[in-house]
This record gives C-alpha cells, sequence and structure tokens, in this order.
C-alpha cells in the first residue's frame, strides 16, 4: 500500500467493490471494507527525480486493522522531499460496507492526511481530507462518488471525482474515473483509465491519468508555479505474495507540461496474526 498522491489521489479505489468478499485488492491503495480481513502493518519507501532539480524520496508506515469483513480502519504517517520542499503528515482512514442483496453492496469511505512542510525554508500547512459513497452492482460493476478537499500551500479547493469499474471474471478488472475541481485556484481536470489483472501468485496493475493539474494535486510540490498545466501519466505496479508479507513495486511517471517526475515506489505488507 502507499499513501502517496500517484494512486491515492488519481486511482479510482473501486477493486474491493468489484471483487465483493471473494478477491482481497492487491494494489498499493487503501483496501477497501468488505474485501479482507486481518491486521496489517504497511512499510514504504520510494525515490524520485524531477527535472532540474534534485533526487527526491521518502517513507511511510501504516497501521490497519479489520476485526471483519465490513469495516476497516487505518492510521499511518509519511514523510517525503522534492526538490526545494519537504513535508510530513499523519494519515486516517477507514471504510465501512454492508450488503444489500446477495447480489450488491454498499460502501462508505474516508480519510484525512494532516501535517506541514516547508518550500524554499518557507513553511505551509499540508491537508487533504476526503469521503466517498460506493456501490457493487450485479454484473461485477461498480460506482464511486467522492469529494476531496485539498489545502496545500497556496493551493486549495474542492476536486469531486466519478469512478466506474468492471470485472471480467476472477482475474481482470477494468476502471475509469472522472475528476474537475470547483471553487479555488486548482483548475483541476483530469480522465483516469486502469487495468488489473490478478494472477496465481502475482497481480499486475498499469493504467494512466490526461487532464490538467495544479503541482499540488499530484504532490510537486517543487514546482515554483502552482498554475494549471497539463498532465500525462502513466504507471505500472507488481504485487508478489510471500507467506505473510506482499511485496509491491511501483513506477509512475509524470509528464507536467514538460516537468518530468519519475517515482519508483516499494511497499512491504506485513499480515499479522
Amino acid at each position: 500500500m502507499s499513501w502517496r498522491v500517484a494512486l491515492a489521489l488519481l486511482g479510482c479505489g473501486l477493486c474491493g467493490l468489484c471483487f465483493a468478499a471473494d478477491e482481497p485488492s492487491a494494489t498499493p491503495a487503501l483496501p477497501e471494507a468488505g474485501v479482507t480481513s486481518g491486521n496489517r502493518v504497511i512499510l514504504g519507501a520510494d525515490g524520485a527525480t524531477l527535472t532540474g532539480s534534485n533526487r527526491g524520496g521518502g517513507g511511510d508506515v501504516a497501521y490497519l486493522h479489520q476485526e471483519n469483513p465490513d469495516f476497516l480502519v487505518g492510521v499511518g504517517g509519511e514523510y517525503q522531499r522534492l526538490a526545494t520542499s519537504n513535508w510530513s503528515f499523519g494519515s486516517f482512514n477507514f471504510a465501512l460496507s454492508h450488503a444489500l442483496t446477495a447480489t450488491t453492496r454498499w460502501n462508505v469511505h474516508a480519510e484525512a492526511h494532516e501535517g506541514t512542510g516547508r518550500s524554499d525554508s518557507r513553511p505551509f500547512k499540508y491537508s487533504i481530507v476526503a469521503g466517498g459513497v460506493g456501490a457493487a452492482l450485479p454484473g461485477g460493476i461498480a460506482a464511486d462518488m467522492e469529494e476531496r478537499q485539498i489545502d496545500v500551500d497556496t493551493s486549495h479547493g474542492s476536486l469531486p471525482k466519478l469512478g466506474l469499474a468492471k470485472s471480467w471474471g476472477t482475474h481482470w478488472l477494468t476502471a475509469i474515473a472522472y475528476a474537475h475541481s470547483f471553487g479555488g485556484n486548482l483548475n483541476t481536470s483530469y480522465s483516469l483509465a486502469r487495468i488489473d489483472f490478478y494472477g496465481p501468485g502475482f497481480n499486475l496493475l498499469a493504467g494512466g491519468d490526461l487532464g490538467r493539474v495544479s503541482p499540488a494535486v499530484i504532490n510537486i510540490n517543487g514546482v515554483l508555479t502552482a498554475q494549471a498545466r497539463h498532465l500525462d501519466e502513466v504507471f505500472f505496479g507488481f504485487t508478489k505474495p510471500l507467506n505473510r508479507i506482499d511485496l509491491t513495486l511501483l513506477a509512475d511517471r509524470i509528464d507536467l507540461a514538460g516537468i518530468y517526475r519519475l517515482t519508483l515506489t516499494l511497499d512491504c505488507t506485513v499480515h499479522l496474526r
């Protein structure tokens, strides 16, 4: 799992809804309630490069408690450094789901990331709060609506998002999402497409985003201007379960109007007894 923005802010988070209780989510995003049960400790580290600046990196640690398949709660912390900026924050997440019928399920989820940072020795506030509702429908279809409030440095505003996902048997999942900002100065609008493959002993994911975003939306806080820029992103991930440990490697490339950020993330999820 990663609490970073490549999937946390731009990902659709619908995998658990599509597969309901039969297939655990294998992506670096926070698992949805109704997917699996058990407590987990997640450790993550990443390295990044940014055009025209020094390299960056960071790490995170989180604890997820899921006593039953319908409720999950998690706490964690993260530190990131990129270009002339560094920031750290604490996180709280929860998800709750319940069966409506034998073939439908509803879901509510929320998260909060609160902290501070510094850019060129100037302090700034880091706050991202989100909540959403979703439903798993017959035929392996899932829908999700989310509202996200962003207040990072001088960037602020509301970023609602709509997502749809469709599972194809027990091995394939496709998903799309669209987000458009309102109020504030985010001036953000992007589309997402993603595909997941759940294989015997490994899982794969790949996808991309296209649109315009403020740098703060995708955690590029070293970019001097906060105006909206054209976004072109691709990402690819691989997960390998090893007994009680899941290892996930995620590569992410963002082109923000000619400014490139390359990030490589390694996450280790330890399933506690």
